[in-house]
């Protein structure tokens, strides 16, 4: 079978190979001793060498598509994560804030004192681009509605499984159109925290730092401020804006102190400074 096999590649390199010495040759010799010198060829240290190198790249392609394939497992682990994540987080958003309206209707959960546990020493600053009128009766923060209509809470589920399934343009619209149909609606801080994420996701910064912001002044006492004040100095230093950044996680590391977010504002702020002292 082996023998069958090297004769048929023989006879399809005679009949692809066209040197200009086999050309001279093929006038004199016969098809037997041109099949003669190729199988020398054939036994030849030369040929060999290059079937060895095959096999070395055949070896690669394998480990290749190996890595590929792990890789591939792994960003699918990742997606199915931040899937969970962002049920997680919305179960917990949506708690807060049906507990929020209990405590404006007069019946606070028993044990809470129906503050955030990342509530700020102080209202944010200027220089951030934020509102530095004292909350919440003033700075024109909206008070968050005692009741949803079956319509809003159907069009915020329909916005937020599309962030669920990581379609993040899609889900980008739907929270934007959400926002102008129920722009102080009962869901409407949440929805504008997800644009912010979807904005981030997608690496919209201009927008995401909009988003938040706009939290922020609309929302002082939301329980995502911290995160948003932590994302808006991500996304600055991702413009390459090292001033603005430092200012906004400056700020949230000293309103914000002994959060896991004015930790992590610290951490980044210590390679700000560094890029420019040395810039």
């Amino acid at each position: 079978m082996k023998t069958l096999y090297y004769r048929g590649l023989l006879l399809l390199l005679v009949g692809v190979i066209s040197t200009p010495a086999l050309a001279q040759d093929s006038g004199n010799r016969s098809t037997e001793q041109r099949l003669e010198r190729l199988e020398r060829l054939v036994d030849s240290q030369g040929l060999a060498d290059i079937l060895i190198r095959l096999n070395s790249l055949e070896q690669e392609v394998r480990e290749l598509r190996g890595q590929n394939e792990e890789q591939t497992h792994t960003i699918e682990q990742l997606k199915k994560r931040q899937r969970e994540l962002y049920i997680d987080l919305d179960r917990r958003l949506l708690q807060i804030e049906r507990g929020d309206a209990r405590e404006q209707s007069g019946t606070p959960p028993a044990g809470s004192d129906g503050r955030s546990a990342s509530t700020p020493k102080s209202v944010p600053r200027t220089g951030t681009g934020m509102t530095e009128t004292p909350r919440p009766a003033a700075g024109g923060a909206r008070e968050v509605p005692l009741s949803v209509n079956k319509t809003e809470q159907e069009a915020y589920k329909e916005a937020f499984n599309l962030l669920r399934e990581l379609e993040y343009d899609k889900a980008i619209a739907a929270f934007g159109k959400f926002l102008q149909n129920y722009p102080d609606g009962r869901y409407a801080h949440i929805a504008r925290y997800w644009l912010g994420e979807a904005n981030y996701a997608q690496r919209n910064f201009r927008a995401a730092i909009g988003d938040y912001k706009s939290l922020i002044e609309h929302y002082p006492d939301s329980p995502k401020v911290a995160e948003a004040m932590l994302k808006i100095g991500y996304s600055y230093n991702q413009l390459q804006e090292y001033q603005a950044a430092r200012d906004i996680l400056e700020q949230l590391a000293d309103d914000y102190a002994g959060t896991t977010e004015a930790s992590q504002a610290r951490n980044l702020l210590q390679k700000i400074r560094a890029k420019l002292s040395n810039g």
